[in-house]
């Protein structure tokens, strides 16, 4: 493959990583901001709700095909651990939700339209916050780091239609269709990380998060950070959701008190 020789597509520790809080990274963030915040800004003006499930699935094919490259870029030099290459990520359940949610009926559909709801932004500005996979191991122009980002922008990007045509959704149903999905994808994580050893998910070791309690309590007692992080991924997007949830409960109320008739009293 000639074109896994060109620099882009480098191997491991050919080149000095981008890293986490480093000008690189900072200078990554807020190019993904003015993409994301441009991106939203267009799709607001220009599109309408019946757009959104082809916006979907167009996205569901992007990180797809991206996806496949980065596993065939694994395969290529040998990263063959089965954490490296297998997209069972918190974030990669993204991938499965934008089909489940543009091609699929039913229950089906639900799950993929709860977690773009209220998974996507959670995960998506996390990871750029909190770069601890790709930056941390590849410059910021390389492949692996590119797909990151775009990857994750895309996460939020989706979740900002969704918010913005299926707010009303925002219920505690959805929620439960969230946690159905993430918890048999946990499940499978934890069976696949005792068999191989790995760390899928990130909930065998919490890797480069740069929390110092949350490292202390892994060395301390790893089978508590396990349900810290399990925890956590239930929780994060159950306040996202709560507080999405006020925001436009609160802006509808306002629109509806504005768009009262007002009655006057003649003297």
């Amino acid at each position: 493959m000639e074109f896994m020789q060109v620099a882009f597509f480098a191997p491991l520790n050919q080149y000095e990583a981008a890293g986490m809080f480093t000008i690189p990274h900072l200078v990554a963030l807020l190019s993904c901001s003015l993409i994301l915040i441009g991106g939203l800004w267009f799709s607001f003006h220009y599109l309408v709700e019946e757009h959104v499930i082809k916006v979907t699935r167009g996205i569901a094919w992007l990180v797809a095909v991206l996806e496949l490259i980065k596993m065939i870029y694994k395969f290529y030099y040998g990263y063959t651990a089965i954490d490296s290459w297998l997209p069972l990520s918190f974030c990669s359940l993204f991938i499965y939700a934008t089909f489940m949610s543009g091609y699929g009926q039913g229950r089906v559909k639900k799950i993929g339209d709860a977690f773009i709801l209220m998974g996507g932004a959670v995960g998506g500005i996390s990871f750029l916050l909190m770069p601890t996979t790709s930056l941390m191991s590849y410059p910021i122009w390389h492949f692996l780091s590119v797909h990151s980002l775009l990857f994750h922008v895309l996460m939020i990007y989706l979740n900002g239609l969704y918010l913005r045509y299926y707010a009303d959704q925002l219920t505690l149903k959805t929620y439960k269709y969230f946690s159905f999905y993430f918890l048999g994808a946990a499940l499978l994580s934890l069976t696949l990380n005792g068999y191989y050893g790995a760390n899928l998910m990130i909930i065998q070791k919490p890797l480069r998060i740069p929390i110092e309690c949350v490292q202390s309590l892994y060395h301390a007692q790893p089978y508590l950070y396990t349900c810290l992080a399990i925890a956590s991924y239930l929780m994060a997007p159950a306040l996202f959701a709560a507080m999405a949830k006020f925001f436009f409960t609160h802006r509808q109320l306002s629109e509806e008190t504005t768009n009262q008739p007002q009655e006057y009293s003649h003297l």
